[in-house]
């Protein structure tokens, strides 16, 4: 077995996790710029749409995660461009204070699955699923 070397995983041999793209979408006319994000902003992430609650069986209070909660915060965590946070923008679409409903208002479901698809791809989270190209070639032999 080979010998590992500890200069193989130093970040600056491997680069930042955190990767930018731009998600061109029909309806507008600048790119959605997002970033990737790492494991430890999706932790922060799961924490926050976690929420402690009491099962009245058992008299003992359990995790309960909102998966849909988490979906919406790394959307939005992801979105640097344009600006979730800008109130001239908020107004626009009636969504003052809440980032993760202003999106779900400006995008249609495709384009709001196209956005979220995006950001999945630059945080590597389907860098293990197998390409489809790859599985036409594999069928074909």
């Amino acid at each position: 077995m080979a010998e590992t070397n500890i200069k193989d995983f130093l970040m600056e041999n491997v680069g930042s996790p955190n990767r930018e793209e731009e998600v061109k979408l029909k309806r507008f006319k600048s790119p959605f710029k997002i970033r990737g994000l790492d494991a430890e902003e999706i932790s922060e992430i799961r924490k926050q749409a976690t929420r402690r609650v009491l099962n009245r069986r058992t008299h003992q209070y359990e995790s309960e995660t909102d998966q849909n909660k988490v979906a919406e915060l790394t959307l939005t965590a992801s979105v640097v461009s344009p600006d979730l946070q800008n109130e001239e923008l908020q107004k626009s679409w009636g969504c003052l204070g809440d980032p993760a409903k202003l999106l779900k208002k400006m995008l249609y479901v495709g384009e709001y699955s196209k956005l979220s698809d995006a950001v999945m791809d630059a945080s590597g989270m389907n860098e293990d699923a197998d390409n489809p190209d790859d599985l036409i070639e594999t069928a074909k032999n």
